[in-house]
């Protein structure tokens, strides 16, 4: 960093506030080559901690930033490797929980954004979320600390944490993810939530029920191998023709015209997953019995399915 970063930080930490053309300088110094270093995401958390007043446009920088050392800082782009999440986790977690709006941000960022995240960041932001909600204190809370209650600011980030590309699938919600819907649905029932809470709860789990999606993203170590391959091989006609001079020319040309395979029925696929089997029903069932009759969360939803 080229800008007197060590008097900024010394200013940040005797309880100076973060201001807009103060990130303005941050993000022209850190982003001046190009490249993030690792020290330089490093020090924008310790900044995010220290600071005791942040502009709306600090939080934009220090999640598009940090999401994009840990997203494309490291082969293969577009992924979080494992290394990456828990030193996501580390830094966040050094105190026990989120803190900043910007930390809690920058968790749902990396869901939306990258392809596909490591199971330890997932539970860690569904965990400091559903914390949050049955605490009542955390970044979303200003004013209103009354514990149990679901704000429709959390409502929000649950439904892009549970629905975004990274997370168990693009736009599908996955067992522990409808597992946590209940968990919360029961630990505020009664109580004044907001109506984006009821509407998530009865999507969501209607979703992890007959949710369907014709896309799988390929796995990290899949997208590394496929890398390399590509890095490794070079357009050489030399190679090729030796290649197919190892080839059983016969075998190879057969593999080569056989016809490709039966296209897919999406609507079979589709109304298959819409079919609520045993073990799901069970699952259900269970959910619903541990309490004394049926709820309106949970008659909402078994409206929604019933439609």
């Amino acid at each position: 960093m080229t800008f007197q970063f060590d008097q900024f930080a010394a200013a940040i930490r005797a309880g100076g506030e973060i201001t807009a053309r103060d990130t303005l300088a941050l993000r022209q110094a850190i982003w001046s080559d190009g490249v993030l270093t690792q020290a330089e995401a490093q020090a924008l958390f310790e900044l995010n901690a220290m600071a005791k007043s942040k502009d709306p446009e600090w939080i934009a920088f220090f999640t598009e930033a940090v999401c994009d050392y840990v997203i494309d800082g490291s082969e293969p782009k577009g992924y979080v490797s494992e290394e990456n999440a828990l030193w996501v986790v580390e830094e966040i977690d050094s105190d026990g929980r989120v803190d900043s709006a910007g930390e809690l941000e920058l968790l749902v960022k990396l869901a939306e954004k990258a392809i596909d995240l490591p199971n330890v960041l997932k539970f860690y932001a569904l965990e400091q979320i559903e914390q949050i909600i049955i605490s009542g204190e955390g970044p979303t809370r200003e004013g209103d600390k009354t514990p149990h209650v679901v704000t429709a600011a959390e409502a929000a980030l649950l439904r892009r944490l549970i629905f975004a590309a990274g997370g168990f699938g693009p736009a599908m919600v996955s067992r522990e993810e409808a597992d946590m819907l209940f968990r919360i649905k029961d630990a505020c029932l009664g109580n004044d939530n907001a109506p984006e809470w009821e509407k998530l709860f009865v999507q969501g789990v209607a979703n992890h029920l007959q949710g369907f999606s014709a896309y799988a993203p390929l796995t990290r170590e899949r997208a590394q191998q496929l890398e390399g391959f590509m890095r490794n091989s070079s357009p050489s006609i030399a190679r090729f023709f030796a290649r197919m001079g190892q080839l059983d020319l016969k075998g190879g040309l057969a593999d080569l015209f056989r016809a490709p395979a039966a296209s897919r029925d999406l609507d079979a696929e589709v109304e298959a997953a819409e079919a609520v089997t045993a073990p799901e029903k069970g699952w259900l069932d269970a959910h619903i019995a541990e309490r004394a009759g049926i709820d309106s969360y949970e008659q909402a939803l078994l409206d929604f399915l019933a439609d």
